[in-house]
């Protein structure tokens, strides 16, 4: 009599398989005790750790996790609108500011007396415009005519030399500065020459590294005469035009008092009321448009936000450029950076958005006091953050969750290292205190 018997592992352990007929049947035997209670806890064990397998499938499957960092709204460079000078500069780095708080100020005297100029003029022009309206001179109003007529002349002829004085002051300024950088770039020509033929650039002994000392004096040389040459012109062009629209408004003076002399002379025709009404109606736009030249010389706050970033200092020239970003010469040898620069980042490191120019730099940064995150997140993962749903934010740094929601996958794929990213942009209500940009 033969007996076949297989056992396999779990459920169907002490299963039979090819069982002998039934005439040859031994015995049925039971099983021991310990064995019907091994069976059933082998099952237990199985079926409870599928269950625990599947719910821990389920957790890390049914949560997605990236990092990010916190995102400003707006962030806005801001300069004044035309080159000035700055006069004060209200804000520093970390100040929280309103919208429409003043944050800097340049230099107002032209503005204000270009004002004071159009004041003027709209004054004048409304007594022409009355006097035609209700004529009535006398010999003394005929004198004061005459007085005005020779004032503004005297006064023209006071703008127009001024106006040249001040353009060969102007130009013997800045002769003289082309002169030193010229100067200063023929000793650093000469000096470098010297370098390459004893040394061969290589500042290799006592000599030759004095010789590269004097390469690098001569380079900040040339770097200085450079910057004071640009900041001599830019003074230089301000001051030709404020001499400039001087003589022009000498001239608008003159004409006005000539045509008010003329005009008290003899009767008022409809045409010269009209004409007067004209000539009211232009001033006051002059008037308005100086009022606004004047408001633009105040840079005020578009938004709600901090400052991050003041460029520049009282004194130097601002433009919708930018200010000048000064630089420290560059090291003739190469090697290991050290931990700590006396000079700022090389020029351009800086510039902005606002600054094409590699030597320019914002004069104030903005960012909002309303932040998003940003995070990148792996293509796998793009198609199931819907705008609007939900999303666990934790601040590193601060140790603090909150509660963000998804707001927009941008479509512009980023390729890191083989494998495409996309960002993704979250809203959040109300972030920890302390939370910082860049976190």
């Amino acid at each position: 009599m033969t007996r076949s018997t297989a056992r396999v592992r779990g459920m169907n352990a002490a299963a039979a398989i090819g069982a002998p007929p039934p005439d040859q049947q031994p015995r049925r035997e039971r099983f021991p005790h310990s064995s019907v209670r091994q069976l059933i806890v082998a099952v237990a064990i199985l079926v409870v750790g599928g269950i625990i397998a599947w719910f821990t499938i389920t957790q890390v499957n049914g949560q997605t996790s990236f990092t990010g960092t916190v995102q400003p709204m707006q962030s806005v460079n801001l300069d004044f609108a035309q080159t000035g000078r700055i006069e004060q500069i209200l804000v520093k780095p970390g100040d929280h500011v309103a919208k429409g708080q003043s944050l800097a100020v340049q230099d107002q005297a032209d503005a204000s007396s270009t004002l004071l100029d159009a004041q003027a003029v709209l004054a004048a022009d409304q007594a022409k415009l009355s006097a035609l309206q209700s004529p009535a001179v006398s010999t003394t109003a005929k004198q004061n005519l005459d007085l005005a007529v020779q004032k503004a002349n005297t006064q023209l002829a006071g703008a127009q030399k001024a106006s040249t004085d001040a353009a060969n002051a102007a130009n013997s300024q800045i002769a003289q500065a082309q002169q030193q950088l010229n100067a200063a770039q023929n000793t650093l020509n000469r000096d470098s020459a010297q370098f390459q033929d004893q040394c061969g650039g290589q500042a290799d002994h006592g000599s030759c590294g004095d010789l590269a000392d004097q390469v690098q004096q001569d380079t900040v040389a040339v770097s200085n005469a450079s910057a004071n040459l640009t900041h001599i012109q830019a003074s230089a062009t301000q001051n030709r035009d404020s001499a400039s629209n001087a003589v022009s408004t000498a001239q608008a003076a003159l004409a006005l008092a000539q045509n008010q002399e003329q005009t008290a002379t003899q009767p008022a025709s409809p045409a010269d009321i009209s004409s007067a009404e004209a000539d009211v109606a232009a001033a006051q736009t002059a008037v308005d448009q100086a009022k606004a030249g004047l408001a633009a010389l105040t840079l005020s706050s578009p938004i709600d936000g901090t400052v991050a970033n003041v460029g520049g200092i009282v004194g130097e020239i601002d433009s919708t450029t930018g200010v000048h970003a000064f630089t420290g010469p560059q090291s003739l040898s190469s090697g290991a950076g050290s931990a700590f620069s006396l000079f700022p980042p090389a020029a351009g490191s800086g510039a902005t958005q606002n600054s094409p120019n590699t030597d320019q730099q914002p004069l104030i940064s903005l960012v909002s006091a309303q932040s998003n995150a940003l995070a990148q997140v792996n293509e796998d993962t793009v198609p199931s953050l819907h705008p609007g749903r939900s999303a666990r934010i934790t601040v590193n740094a601060l140790h603090q969750s909150v509660t963000g929601t998804v707001a927009q996958v941008i479509p512009i794929p980023v390729n890191q290292g083989g494998t495409v990213e996309y960002e993704v942009k979250l809203t959040v209500p109300e972030w920890p205190s302390g939370t910082e940009p860049g976190m």
